[in-house]
Formats: C-alpha cells, structure tokens, sequence
C-alpha cells in the first residue's frame, strides 16, 4: 500500500488529491508541522530535508508533490489522469505541469506563505497588486482552456490537480481576486468528490 506522509495546507495536499482521484488504496500519515513531526529522526531517514509531502512505496521513496502526483497517475492501471504515452496530448501534460511548477509557483508561494501568520480573516490581502498582475500574466496563457473544460480540453488530467493546487494557495493570499476564468476554473475543481476527500 501505498503511504503518504502528509501535512495540511502544504503541497501534499495535491498528492491525496491525486491518490483520491485514482482510488489507489494508500495511507495518509498525518505530520504536525507545529510539533516537527518532520524534523524527527524518523521522518528524517524517508526526507532527508525534513519536507512533506513523501511518498514511500514498498522500500521506494517519491520526494516533491509533482513528481509523487505524476508517479501516482501512472500507477493506476485506468491511467485516467495520464494522456497515452508518445501523444502530443502527453507532451502538453509535461509541459504545462513543468508550466504550473516554475511559473506559476514562482509567484504563488512567496504570498502564501505570508499569508499564514496572519489571522483567517487577513489571509486574502497578503498579495499585491504587482504579485495579482504578475500571476495575470501567466494564467492568460490558460485562459481559452481553462474557459472550455480542463487543461487538456476535456480529460482532466493530473495537470489540472498541479494547477489547481497552485491556484487553491493563490487563492488563500488572495492572488486569483478578480481573475474571472481561473476563479471559475478552481470552482469546477473544488466540486469533484475527490478534491473534497482530500480537504477533508
């Protein structure tokens, strides 16, 4: 089985996201990042740098949310959130996770985590308009896809969990205010079952 070593509000919570949307069977072991639970000698020996997510896999350890996602995708014998191998739908798959992973997050995680020393109620003004205008940018590369269905078109794929993780964060800081299609687009992915499963 598989176990994932997870925190909430971090990028593990793509990976049960993934693991949700597959129905792979898996273990979610809960660390409080409060108490260090990732920096115990323990937790030490599977991430070396003290970091969730982990996934560990028999006697193999996947390190880094995309690639423990991208992993899980193609553990599910349906492979339903994977394009065939050898597609151009497969190309655009890598490319806009590798999209999602360096731009996107390159703008999105320096206000999200400003955002959590704030109180609940301040989280949604921890970005700026330079950051909002910023995101803007890159996300209107999306926009007509986004628009029509899911980053592939109309098979969602583990692309749209890689983006959508990224836009739950901006959202928090408030980074997505007045993005209009990516606002619907995180909409859509926050009613599938298995989004909710995994925020629970």
């Amino acid at each position: 089985m598989l176990r994932l070593y997870y925190s909430a509000m971090t990028s593990a919570f793509r990976c049960r996201w993934a693991l949700e949307e597959t129905g792979l069977a898996h273990e979610v072991v809960h660390l409080s990042l409060a108490r260090a639970d990732h920096k115990s000698a323990e937790y030490l020996k599977i991430h070396p740098l003290g970091s969730v997510p982990a996934l560990v896999d028999g006697d193999a350890v996947v390190l880094e949310s995309a690639a423990i996602c991208m992993y899980v995708a193609e553990k599910d014998p349906e492979r339903r959130l994977v394009p065939p191998e050898g597609s151009i739908a497969r190309a655009h798959y890598y490319q806009w996770i590798f999209f999602s992973m360096t731009n996107i997050d390159s703008i999105v995680h320096g206000p999200y985590l400003r955002a959590f020393p704030r109180p609940p109620e301040l989280r949604s003004t921890a970005a700026t308009d330079d950051e909002r205008a910023a995101l803007r940018r890159y996300l209107h590369l999306l926009e007509d896809r986004l628009a029509a269905g899911w980053v592939l078109g109309q098979q969602f794929t583990t692309a749209d969990i890689i983006l959508g993780g990224l836009l739950e964060w901006a959202d928090v800081c408030g980074l997505l205010r007045g993005a209009g299609t990516p606002e619907r687009y995180l909409a859509r992915l926050r009613e599938r079952p298995a989004f909710q499963r995994a925020a629970d």
